[in-house]
């Protein structure tokens, strides 16, 4: 598959995917949420959000990140805005109706911005989705700022594939129903806008062959991943099951696990 068929087949899936993607990966969008993420990305910076700078959301989708760092941003003083943009036009109709904006419709690679003029970029999941990783990294550094940042969260890894993998091979016995034509293309289309799976060292490389100097890289949400993973494969299969069960409680559970004990295994 060359770059503008991954490109077309991303917009494509995305699109449809927009419609229930929050359920299946048990996402909410209201001030708690819009902390944790602002919590999230302050502490891999380092440092607070500062007043008036510009951040940008490459890869938004349905606005986990861009509404809720618009949400908490938002009430500081002198704030500045909160940039989303994404492919997929499904995708930010959903990050729209979440309180997301501005919104760009647009290819994470070849973004509708001036050079310098955004202060830090912010991403969860998205990179994965490109077809050109070190492109895409290359555009944000053109827009950044000099000194600003770029702050990349919940990539896949070797690891959390593996383990997700015997994960779905287990639960597909137990949930006993097989897709219909219609749900397995969207699965099947699912699996093909995946386009990789990084380790730390590899993205590094990436980063720093588009640039970037100084790069630091960690595995991290080892169980909360597994957990997402398996409320989307139920949701898949057992919608009605999979709604009676707490996957934002486990959700919340499993990220404790993983920032007390899990997190700091595996990065060391």
């Amino acid at each position: 598959m060359d770059a503008g068929q991954a490109l077309s087949v991303n917009r494509t899936f995305h699109d449809h995917e927009c419609a229930y993607y929050d359920e299946r990966f048990a996402i909410r969008h209201d001030i708690r949420a819009g902390r944790r993420a602002l919590g999230e990305v302050e502490r891999l910076l380092g440092h607070p959000v500062r007043v008036g700078e510009v951040v940008l959301d490459p890869g938004c989708g349905t606005g986990w990140q861009a509404a809720g760092l618009q949400r908490t941003l938002g009430a500081r003083p002198g704030a500045g805005p909160v940039l989303g943009v994404d492919l997929s036009a499904g995708m930010l109709r959903r990050a729209r109706a979440a309180g997301a904006g501005p919104l760009l419709q647009a290819d994470a690679t070849r973004l509708p911005l001036a050079a310098g003029s955004v202060d830090l970029v912010v991403t969860r999941g998205v990179l994965h989705h490109l077809p050109d990783v070190v492109a895409a990294l290359a555009e944000w550094r053109r827009v950044l700022r000099p000194g600003g940042a770029v702050v990349v969260v919940s990539e896949p890894t070797p690891a959390v594939e593996r383990h997700g993998a015997v994960l779905v091979r287990g639960l597909l016995p137990l949930l006993r129903r097989e897709l219909t034509d219609v749900e397995n293309f969207w699965e099947l289309a699912s699996m093909a806008a995946n386009l990789h799976v990084f380790t730390p060292d590899a993205l590094s490389r990436q980063a720093r062959a588009a640039g970037f100097t100084d790069v630091r890289l960690t595995t991290a949400d080892w169980m909360s991943t597994l957990v997402l993973t398996a409320s989307y494969v139920v949701h898949g299969r057992r919608p009605r099951l999979a709604r009676r069960l707490p996957w934002r409680t486990l959700d919340e559970a499993a990220r404790r696990v993983d920032g007390t004990i899990l997190d700091r295994l595996l990065s060391s």
